[in-house]
């Protein structure tokens, strides 16, 4: 049950929809009670230690910090499959409500990932835009949600956008062990979002975003949870072959 202190399930108001319009991402104080937080972390930490065990938690971005350490970020990819916490955090009309506001009540799941760096050896992810890997069909039909299990800080990989510059695609480059990055982009405008425990931010799938490695003694987890308007279709890029229990719709129809 949710806390009477946080804030009820709602669609965003005309002036949060108008700043996401004209920024590419708005960030939101805490909309699930610290009780659920602290289970949706416990549930994070399983489908790492089963992952672990079953030997397929590999990293995705491997990389050395200036001075020679090695670096990596683990992925608990269709995080949704793995624990059914997160099957209910998917659907959770918190989430949907919000999303729905900005593209529409028929919502697909493109993606969900746990995205963990460790301590200190937490690596980065360069900038980039989710469109670009995704290849949906619509402008304007992706919205990402990144809920942080943990307090994120510039020091432990905090999430940084650019603002303003989700009106196109801008050249991406692919690079081994890293995927794909933009080529050049223009870092003087970006913006770190440090947020508390259990807060969580919205992005335009055009927004460029990176996070930074982890120089810190605690674990960084967070979930990105990726939607679009499910009648849409993807085109492309690296979910276009996913089976259906990968890409559900969780709201609506196609």
């Amino acid at each position: 049950m949710q806390s009477a202190e946080f804030r009820s399930e709602r669609m965003l108001t005309p002036d949060e929809i108008g700043n996401f319009e004209r920024e590419g991402y708005i960030v939101f104080d805490p909309a699930f009670g610290l009780g659920e937080v602290r289970a949706f972390a416990d549930a994070y930490d399983d489908c790492l230690e089963r992952l672990r065990g079953e030997q397929k938690l590999k990293s995705i971005r491997d990389g050395k910090l200036e001075d020679g350490t090695n670096t990596e970020v683990y992925q608990i990819r269709c995080a949704h499959l793995f624990h059914p916490l997160f099957d209910e955090l998917i659907r959770d009309a918190r989430i949907l409500d919000r999303v729905a506001s900005i593209i529409g009540d028929n919502l697909r799941l493109i993606l969900c990932q746990g995205l963990y760096k460790p301590a200190n050896t937490g690596g980065e992810i360069g900038w980039h835009q989710d469109d670009y890997y995704f290849g949906v069909s619509k402008a304007n039909a992706v919205v990402s949600c990144w809920m942080a299990f943990d307090d994120v800080t510039q020091e432990n990989g905090c999430m940084w956008v650019i603002p303003q510059v989700h009106d196109q695609l801008w050249e991406h480059q692919g690079i081994e062990s890293a995927g794909y990055v933009m080529s050049e982009p223009d870092e003087t405008s970006a913006v770190p979002l440090e947020m508390k425990t259990g807060q969580m931010m919205l992005h335009h799938g055009a927004t460029p975003h990176r996070t930074l490695p982890n120089t810190t003694d605690c674990p960084r987890r967070a979930m990105a949870i990726h939607y679009m308007d499910a009648t849409a279709q993807i085109l492309g890029g690296n979910r276009e072959s996913e089976p259906p229990e990968n890409t559900p719709i969780v709201r609506g129809s196609a």
